[in-house]
Order: structure tokens, then C-alpha cells, then sequence
């Protein structure tokens, strides 16, 4: 298995709309920190999902300070984004969190507003990252 790849997100409205082009690192992460890119292998709740890797930017780490109060999220009490435009395909969830993030646990995120992400679906577990991206442009 080759260890680096590119990765090219085919989708009309990319989760990562900044993000073009990545080189992808097929190591799982022994720890990652905010900001990081990482990408994961869709299971049984992504259904929809078509592509081999879903990527994503981190939020969110292990002890982290969460809370989704409304239609706002923040961490550590920095507002990260506003708004659920995605909850009509959730129906009778109640997003609501005021917790610390537990241990081995990531809040993933992108920024495109209708992105599917860790506000509807939760954290990801780091032993889940197949491995790190990078973007290139």
C-alpha cells in the first residue's frame, strides 16, 4: 500500500471549499491537534457517502470544552460556527452538548455551511483516522 496519495474531493459543495488538493498520509496518527486535516474510511452511518475517505478539519481534541447551545457551537468558548441547516435529515435529535470532549475523541468540522460533520453526527474516534492530509492549494 502506498503510504502518500493525492486526494481530490469530487463533490459539488465540498465540505472544505478551500481546500483543492491534498496530499493524504495513510499513517494513522498517534495524536492530532485543532486544525489538523484528517481523513477517516465512511462506516454504516454514511451511507451516502460515496468516496473512499470522508476528510475533515479538527475542531475539537480530547479535553476541549464543547457546548451546542441553540444553533451555536463553540470550543473553549470560541464560537465555531452558527446554525443546523442539515438537522431536517436528523429528526428528533437534540444537539445540545455542554461537556469536555473524552479522552481519544475528535469534534471534526468543515466550512461549508451545509457540511455533515461532529454537530450532527458526533465525535469521531482518533483510532478511526486512516491518517493526515495536507493542502496544497
Amino acid at each position: 500500500m502506498q503510504t502518500y496519495s493525492l486526494g481530490i474531493d469530487p463533490s459539488n459543495e465540498r465540505c472544505l471549499p478551500e481546500v483543492h488538493l491534498t496530499v493524504l498520509k495513510r499513517i494513522a496518527p498517534v495524536s492530532v491537534r485543532s486544525g489538523d486535516l484528517v481523513f477517516f474510511k465512511p462506516d454504516s452511518h454514511f451511507t451516502w457517502v460515496k468516496t473512499a475517505y470522508i476528510l475533515k478539519r479538527v475542531a475539537g481534541i480530547e479535553g476541549d470544552h464543547l457546548v451546542i447551545k441553540g444553533d451555536r457551537v463553540s470550543i473553549n468558548g470560541k464560537l465555531l460556527v452558527s446554525g443546523f441547516p442539515l438537522a431536517k435529515f436528523y429528526r428528533g435529535v437534540d444537539f445540545s452538548r455542554d461537556e469536555i470532549i473524552p479522552k481519544g475523541e475528535l469534534f471534526l468540522v468543515g466550512t461549508h455551511p451545509l457540511s455533515d460533520d461532529s454537530r450532527y453526527w458526533g465525535y469521531e474516534h482518533l483510532s478511526n483516522i486512516e491518517g493526515t492530509a495536507h493542502a496544497i492549494f
